[in-house]
């Protein structure tokens, strides 16, 4: 069993590897534990300190030809994640992302046979200090505010407003929150 120092260090070469030399220093670079697929053929965008778990489940992220993923400083992203933009996702800073949450800007087909397609795909916002609970579908056109929880299993179509509470399927604000400025969600 190695030391968890180790297992750090570790972590943060592989996320060297996979995300390329992203800050000087190396308590500032990603870590990745478990898988992580990455399929980039657009512009990625990462900030110091993320964090991905891929284990038990693989954390799969993608980034189209022409799109564009960002990732703020301090963002943890669990086991199971699927991160795709086909447009353009950005998420900001100390922002949680729970086990099995999908964030999809794209619905990749037409509804209908009227439907021209030219509203499939539409950009993500996720503002600094949101936490999005395990399960959590966010799909095309949502922007999730800061200090924002979206409860686990929810389905997000339509934005969230700062400091609130979402649920359900389709979310719905469950109740504001109070949030003391700077505080940051661990």
């Amino acid at each position: 069993m190695l030391p968890n120092r180790v297992k750090i260090v570790y972590g943060k070469l592989r996320g060297l590897a996979i995300f390329g030399k992203i800050q000087p220093s190396m308590g500032l670079l990603p870590r990745i534990r478990g898988k992580v697929y990455l399929n980039r053929l657009g512009d990625l965008q990462v900030g110091k300190r993320l964090n991905i778990i891929g284990k038990p489940w693989g954390t799969q992220l993608t980034v189209v030809k022409g799109a564009r993923l960002t990732i703020g400083d301090d963002v943890m992203i669990n086991a199971g994640v699927g991160i795709a933009a086909n447009v353009e996702v950005t998420i900001g800073n100390n922002v949680m992302i729970g086990p099995r949450t999908s964030i999809f800007d794209s619905a990749y087909h037409r509804i209908d046979s009227l439907d021209d397609g030219s509203q499939t795909a539409k950009r993500i916002v996720i503002q600094d200090n949101a936490w999005i609970g395990t399960g959590a579908l966010i799909l095309p056109g949502v922007t999730i505010g800061r200090n924002a929880v979206v409860a686990a299993g929810s389905t997000v179509t339509k934005d969230v407003p700062e400091n609130t509470l979402v649920a359900g399927a389709p979310a719905k604000i469950i109740r504001e929150l109070t949030i003391h400025d700077g505080w940051v969600r661990h």
